[in-house]
C-alpha cells in the first residue's frame, strides 16, 4: 500500500524492471482485501497506512494466509516495533530510509508476483539508489 504516489511509482518501476508483476494499494483496507482475494508471492507492507494500519493488516493476513511472505517496509526503526512485527508473523523488516538495492536483494526469494504495499511520507533521491 502506498499513499505517496511518487514513492510507489519508484518502487514499482524498479520491481517491474526485474520482471515482477506489481499491484499497489494506497490504504490498509484496500490492500488487505487485495491480499485476501489474490495469490501473491510477497506483500511489502508499511505500518503507517490510512484506513487500517499495517500491523492490523499483517495480523489479518496471518489468520487466513499463513504462508504468504510479508516484508515490512517502514520508517519505524525502534527495536520494539521490529520485534512486534516479527512476533506477529512478518518474514522480514526493512527500515526507511533504505536502499532499493537492499529491497531488491531481500525480494529475490519471491519468484514472480509482488504486491507492493508501501506507504510513507519519506523524501527520496534516486542517484545512488537510496531513499531518504
Amino acid at each position: 500500500m502506498e499513499d505517496d504516489s511518487a514513492l510507489a511509482s519508484f518502487i514499482r518501476k524498479g520491481l517491474e524492471a526485474e520482471h515482477h508483476a506489481v499491484d499497489v494499494a494506497n490504504e490498509g483496507n484496500q490492500g488487505r482485501s487485495m491480499a485476501m482475494e489474490f495469490d501473491y508471492d510477497l506483500v511489502v507492507l508499511d505500518l503507517n497506512l490510512p484506513g487500517i494500519d499495517g500491523l492490523s493488516v499483517l495480523k489479518s493476513l496471518r489468520q487466513r494466509k499463513t504462508n504468504l511472505p510479508v516484508m515490512i517496509l517502514t520508517a519505524r526503526s525502534r527495536v520494539e516495533d521490529r520485534v512486534q512485527c516479527l512476533d506477529s508473523g512478518a518474514d522480514d523488516y526493512l527500515v526507511k530510509p533504505f536502499s532499493y538495492l537492499e529491497l531488491s536483494a531481500r525480494d529475490r526469494f519471491s519468484p514472480s508476483v509482488i504486491s507492493a504495499w508501501i506507504a510513507c511520507n519519506a523524501k527520496w533521491s534516486v542517484p545512488d539508489g537510496t531513499l531518504n
